[in-house]
Parts: C-alpha cells; sequence; structure tokens
C-alpha cells in the first residue's frame, strides 16, 4: 500500500474511489496491505543468516517441533536452557550470577532442558532459538529481526574503550551487538529492550561472555522510547538494529509529526544520549536513502547528526525483502565529504550532491555526474508540476475482474508491461468499466482526455507510451497530461523518453518506482515553436515506425543542453551499466 501513499494527492482520485477506501478498509483491510498480511502471520521464519555454523539449523528444527508439540512456555525453556549453559560454563552458582537471575520474573525450571546438549559454536544460540520460535504475524508488529554477527561486528569494530568509553544498544535483542562490543570490562555496556524474554538472553549472553568477571548486566526490561534515559547518563558510543515497521507507542521528547517511523524515532532520541564526540551508528532499510517519507530523517543525519558513513549491505534477514545499510554519524563538525561503502569499494561523497534534490536523496554523485546535473539544470526553465497526473485503476480483485479475452460490455485495459518508448503494445486484458465496483479510479475526464501519456510505474528507467484512444490503464501504470509551454506532448513525451532525462532521474532519484514527485524535479528547456515542430514530426516519424528517428531526436536534446559528445558517451556508458 506504500504505492498509494507516495502517490495519491489532489486530482489523482475521484471522489467514489475515496469512498471505496472507507468501505473496503472496514471489510478487507488485511487485503489491502502486504504489512497487514504480515502481521497476521502465524507461519514461523529461521533466521538462517543469524547462524554462525549452518549444521545447527537441523537442531534447531528439531528442538523447534518439541517445543510446538509440547506447547511449551518460551520463557521457561530459555530460562532453563540459560541455566544450561551457564551450569556448563561453572558460573551458573556464583553470587553475581544468582543476582542476576534473581532480578528476572520467577519462572518454571523445566528439567529436562538443563541436561538438553546445546551447539557450542553458537554465541546467540538462546536467540536462535527464540527468534524461530516467534510467529513472522509478532515479529512483523515488534520489528524484531536480529542482527547477524558478521554485520554487528562491522558495525561496531572500530569503536575504542581502554579509556572506559561506554557502550549502548537502546534496542539490544538477544544481544548481538553487545556481544562484538570489544570491551574488556562488562561494566562498561549498557542494553535496553522492551521484550523480557530478549532481556533474559542477552543478560546470560553476556554472563556467559564475561564468565571470569563478577558483574551484574546492565540490560534493562524498558521502553527506550519513553521517559527512560539510564538517569540521564551519556554514551560514546550507540549502536543498534531499530525496530523497522513497528508501531510506535506514544513517544517522548521527539516531534511525532516529523518521525513517524519506529526506527528514525529511536534514532532522534539515542543521538541525544552521545557525549561530546561520541559516534552512532545505526542500521536501517535501504529506503532511507531516497524515499519520500524519511526526508526529515536525512535532513537530520545531514544537519544535526553529523554523517561520517554509509555503508550498504547485499544481503536480506529472513523473511524480509528490505535490503538495508547502516550510517554512521557522530557530534564533531561535519566535514565537506563522507564515505559511502558498497561491495567493497569506498567513495568519497560531496555532501553538496545530496542538495541536488529537494527532498534530500542520498544519489552518491560522482564528480562528473554532478558536472552534468548542473549544466542541465542551469537550462532548465519549466517543471512538469502544472500537469495533470492520475493513478491507473485499482480494481480489488485482478483476478475476477481482468478478462483475458474480450467479451460484453468490457473494453481494453493497459498494465505497465504494454508500455515502450513512444508507443503501447496490444493490450492483453479487458475490464468492464463501472467505476462503482472499482477500487481507485481517476476522474473519467482523464481517462477519455484526446491525448494523454501513460508510464510505468515500476520501474528502473523512464519509459513514456502515448495514448490517443482514450484508453484505461491498470495500476502499474500511471498518466500524465504534460503543461509545458511551447512544447505539444509528444514533444514532452520526446524528453521524458531521452538518454538525457533517463541519466538525469536514474542517477538522482534511482530506485524501482517512477513516482511523480521525482519526474517533477526534471528541467525543460525554453524552445521555440520552430522547435517544437521539429521533435513533434520526429516523434509521429517514430510512432510510425521509423525507430532511427530517435537518434535525431536524442541529438537534438543533447544539443539544446550543449552536452558535448565526450559527456554524451560518459553518459550513455553510465546507463549500460559500465559506470557506476
Amino acid at each position: 500500500m506504500q504505492f498509494f501513499y507516495e502517490n495519491v494527492g489532489e486530482n489523482l482520485i475521484s471522489n467514489a474511489t475515496a469512498e471505496n477506501w472507507k468501505r473496503l478498509q472496514t471489510k478487507s483491510a488485511g487485503r489491502l496491505t502486504s504489512r497487514a498480511n504480515k502481521r497476521q502471520s502465524l507461519k514461523k521464519i529461521l533466521p538462517r543468516e543469524y547462524f554462525i555454523d549452518k549444521k545447527n539449523i537441523a537442531f534447531t528444527k528439531n528442538l523447534l517441533e518439541l517445543l510446538d508439540a509440547e506447547k511449551a512456555d518460551i520463557y521457561s525453556v530459555i530460562f532453563s536452557l540459560g541455566i544450561n549453559l551457564l551450569k556448563k560454563r561453572g558460573i551458573y552458582s556464583k553470587p553475581h550470577v544468582q543476582k542476576t537471575l534473581k532480578k528476572l520474573d520467577d519462572t518454571t525450571i523445566m528439567e529436562k532442558y538443563l541436561s538438553l546438549d546445546l551447539p557450542a559454536n553458537e554465541i546467540d544460540i538462546l536467540g536462535i532459538i527464540y527468534q524461530s520460535h516467534l510467529r513472522e504475524g509478532k515479529k512483523n508488529i515488534q520489528g524484531s529481526y536480529y542482527t547477524p554477527k558478521k554485520i554487528a561486528d562491522n558495525m561496531t569494530k572500530n569503536f575504542r574503550f581502554s579509556n572506559g568509553e561506554t557502550f549502548l544498544d537502546p534496542c539490544c535483542g538477544s544481544g548481538s551487538f553487545l556481544l562484538t562490543v570489544r570491551a574488556e570490562n562488562p561494566n562498561q555496556i549498557y542494553g535496553i529492550d522492551n521484550d523480557k524474554i530478549a532481556v533474559l538472553i542477552a543478560k546470560i549472553n553476556l554472563l556467559l561472555k564475561y564468565s571470569s568477571v563478577e558483574f551484574v548486566p546492565q540490560i534493562y526490561c524498558a521502553d527506550f522510547l519513553s521517559d527512560l534515559n539510564l538517569c540521564g547518563k551519556k554514551f560514546d558510543y550507540i549502536a543498534t538494529n531499530p525496530p523497522w515497521g513497528a508501531i510506535p507507542k506514544k513517544i517522548c521528547h521527539v516531534d511525532e509529526d516529523i518521525y513517524k517511523e519506529t526506527f528514525a524515532i529511536f534514532f532522534v532520541k539515542a543521538f541525544r544520549q552521545l557525549k561530546t564526540g561520541g559516534v552512532i551508528r545505526f542500521l536501517f532499510p535501504e529506503a532511507v536513502l531516497n524515499v519520500i517519507a524519511h526526508k526529515n530523517l536525512r535532513n537530520f543525519i545531514i544537519n544535526v547528526a553529523k554523517l561520517r558513513s554509509i555503508t550498504k549491505y547485499d544481503d536480506t534477514f529472513s523473511g524480509v525483502v528490505t535490503k538495508y545499510v547502516d550510517i554512521e554519524c557522530g557530534t564533531e563538525s561535519a566535514k565537506r565529504t563522507f564515505c559511502f561503502f558498497s561491495s567493497g569499494h569506498k567513495k568519497q561523497i560531496d555532501f553538496e550532491t545530496i542538495c541536488e534534490t529537494k527532498n534530500l536523496i542520498f544519489n552518491f554523485l560522482s564528480a562528473a555526474d554532478v558536472s552534468i546535473i548542473r549544466a542541465i539544470k542551469n537550462k532548465g526553465c519549466y517543471s512538469l508540476k502544472d500537469s495533470t497526473w492520475a493513478l491507473g485503476i485499482v480494481t480489488g480483485d485482478n483476478k475476477e475482474k481482468l478478462f483475458s479475452e474480450p467479451r460484453t460490455n468490457a473494453e481494453k485495459i493497459y498494465t505497465g508491461k504494454e508500455i515502450q518508448p513512444f508507443t503501447l503494445k496490444p493490450a492483453k486484458y479487458w475490464l468492464i468499466y463501472d467505476r462503482n465496483n472499482l477500487q481507485q479510479v481517476a476522474k473519467e475526464e482523464i481517462y477519455r482526455a484526446p491525448e494523454k501519456l501513460a508510464y510505468k510505474f515500476i520501474s528502473d528507467k523512464l519509459i513514456f507510451a502515448l495514448d490517443n484512444s482514450q484508453n484505461l490503464f491498470l495500476n502499474s501504470a500511471n498518466i500524465l497530461i504534460p503543461a509545458i509551454p511551447n512544447m505539444s506532448l509528444k514533444t514532452v513525451m520526446a524528453f521524458l523518453n531521452s538518454t538525457l532525462f533517463n541519466f538525469v532521474y536514474t542517477k538522482l532519484f534511482g530506485g524501482v518506482k517512477i513516482l511523480k514527485s521525482n519526474i517533477m524535479e526534471l528541467p525543460f528547456p525554453k524552445i521555440t515553436a520552430t522547435q517544437n515542430n521539429y521533435v513533434t514530426n520526429l516523434v509521429d516519424d517514430i510512432i510510425r515506425g521509423a525507430s532511427h528517428k530517435r537518434k535525431d531526436v536524442e541529438k537534438f536534446i543533447f544539443s539544446l543542453y550543449e552536452i558535448s559528445e565526450a559527456q554524451a558517451e560518459y553518459i550513455g556508458r553510465s546507463l549500460n551499466g559500465k559506470i557506476k
């Protein structure tokens, strides 16, 4: 449903659609969003990336089957397995261990788990068992996905503790970050989590790691987003993987109107608990780099939190398709550049490049990219902000309402797959166009406009096609009726399909969704009526099948922006993937 939130705006949907949404939210809310579906899911997901030794997966599966068959209380199981590990380490009877365990809730000790032979080569076997036992729905609601050791290691490897420095993980889970911290004294380590089982595991894990030290782990079962601030204590280092998508409760000291995502609120509050000269490092979904909804967080990261580096990872968590990045900030004055790490490569990125978009998108431009984009912007006089936009139709049930063959009262409807540069492929579906029976429809006059442009919504490049037959489009396609002075609709389409505009869009915005707000930032030049007629005639030829005329269009557009041959070659190689 993110599709709606990012695209819905004035004139994009009809009043009937708005009423349909209200009705559908009460009758089939579970079908409206993938996030809602996940929150209702009862299936279990094994966090394979969290295992150090994949041979232990079979053991975990067998144990889970036993727990399910017995309908065992997971807290009691984890508590008993923890005692098992502490006894094997020979520290269970020590006073500080007993003091730690007495602080925990009274629970039943299950004798059968005290002698279970647990894998010795997992740093957090209790966390693995607990994560594997959780239902997907609960994990999604809590945003509870633990961090693999190699990621936590990478995020804490530069933290130094020789001068008594302190570390905090404000949502520590079972302690994946706490266990990678290279502090000799466990009293330099603090953790907070609102899951009492995770806190139990984290305490046991620290007792095991520092088995020769007498201490009570400083891990607290509490909500970091409440007033808890460890008596005003500040820290040298803070690192964590905050909940993604978890529903925030009442937040103190943070503006909820600006930071509505839980992970953003965690970051802002955690940053305020850094000492002067301190460092904070958070794992975020990759969307934080470019999604409009996270603009205010990006602004905070750049202008308040003093961005130092961004590291992009290629993996995903089990049960989550989103890729992720870690962002490191500090309290010292910001430098002119920050580091970007990706696939083993390091780049220095100028902060000024982020300001090339009004939404502060992290686009990681090179000096050559910046030079070309700024030259193009200098020639830009107009934008598509005053144009007419619309979303494609959402049927509410494609299997029932789309037909693969013509039938009575049905008309053709095009999807994003039929959109190619300048023209449409033959339609593959038909629809009975009953506006009251559709979940989302644009205004009638937009669909029936004499001329309009349709463009692919899910795409990594700009692809616009002409429709002059008043056709319908499914929601994998959006609609534009452009308004640029001295430019026909066909001329505008030529610019939007051009190599130059694709270069600008890809470099500034990237992603696999073509968003209206991003398209509106593309800079159109001032042209004469003669120039407009020239391009319009070339487009007519292209539509009639003269595809070689696209070269003439490209050459003309490059010349308007005074792009040199060397720059044009660079642009072409960049779009072909030869320049990163």
